[in-house]
């Protein structure tokens, strides 16, 4: 469990990273879409590197993706979300 928390923070730090950069490459972007933009990058991500917090929690969902999908939105809230769990999580075992 303690090995996903860290894998799901380092990939929030990276898409934080990379929300900023977009971010900074398009100044004239609207913000109201920044936090779609960061959901959008935490899904891929979760999905491409199979990365799921249900799964890791013994939680059996019908369909992967639907981990993807949460795994995704946590990570899309940024490291500090995903810290905050870790440390819930961890106060909670």
């Amino acid at each position: 469990m303690d090995v996903l928390l860290g894998k799901v923070l380092a990939i929030a730090f990276l898409v934080e990273i990379l929300t900023n950069t977009i971010k900074a490459a398009l100044p004239s972007l609207n913000r109201n879409y920044i936090p779609f933009i960061a959901g959008f990058l935490g899904i891929c991500v979760a999905w491409m590197t199979n990365i799921g917090i249900m799964d890791s929690l013994e939680i059996s969902v019908r369909h992967k993706i639907i981990d993807h999908f949460v795994t995704g939105m946590v990570i899309s809230r940024g490291s500090n979300i995903v810290h905050d769990l870790a440390k819930t999580l961890s106060l909670s075992s």
